[in-house]
């Protein structure tokens, strides 16, 4: 077996990141780590967007752009960290699922118009931490969990998350502690 973590984590001392380490180090499959913060992931442009669709209507899957839904397609077991930011993922995790969303790649789509999956990992964690409190409707999770299902075939699913933390008094250690 073999997990691809996704760290969308940026910042310092990130709390997401601690989290994402603790539940990562309960693993013992290799893990290949992706560090968004410090990749530059081509965005869909103009330029880049006529490239992808051509590729994609085509499948020639050799560009460069195109190895990250490869990669994400052998992973047996995916695990996102990223903190929650403006309602929704870090802009770098949102570009760097465009490119993994790619037909053809991680997923496919029949002549019924009923979308299969490539991808062989049947689970799914998603790691978050919030300075205040998440709303009753999380969009990243959610999105992410339309992206699973919907694209990826992944049913199996897990959300862990950590908020209020920027709260004056609260204790950021206790709650990040209570979190598995």
């Amino acid at each position: 077996m073999s997990i691809l973590f996704i760290n969308a984590c940026f910042r310092k001392d990130s709390r997401t990141l601690k989290l994402a380490n603790a539940f990562l180090a309960g693993k013992d499959d290799p893990i290949t780590e992706i560090d968004l913060g410090n990749i530059d992931l081509p965005m869909l442009d103009t330029v880049n967007t006529e490239k992808y669709c051509t590729a994609c209507a085509t499948r020639d899957f050799s560009d460069a752009m195109f190895a990250y839904g490869k990669q994400f397609a052998e992973a047996d077991e995916i695990v996102i960290a990223a903190p929650f930011w403006n309602f929704s993922v870090p802009a770098q995790l949102h570009v760097y699922l465009e490119l993994v969303c790619s037909q053809g790649t991680t997923f496919d789509i029949d002549a019924k118009g009923q979308y299969h999956s490539l991808c062989k990992a049947k689970k799914l964690t998603y790691i978050t931490t919030a300075g205040g409190p998440l709303p009753e409707v999380d969009h990243a999770w959610g999105y992410i969990q339309d992206l699973a299902k919907n694209f990826w075939g992944i049913d199996e699913l897990a959300y862990y998350k950590a908020e209020c933390l920027d709260i004056q008094g609260n204790d950021v250690e206790k709650i990040l502690a209570q979190v598995f």
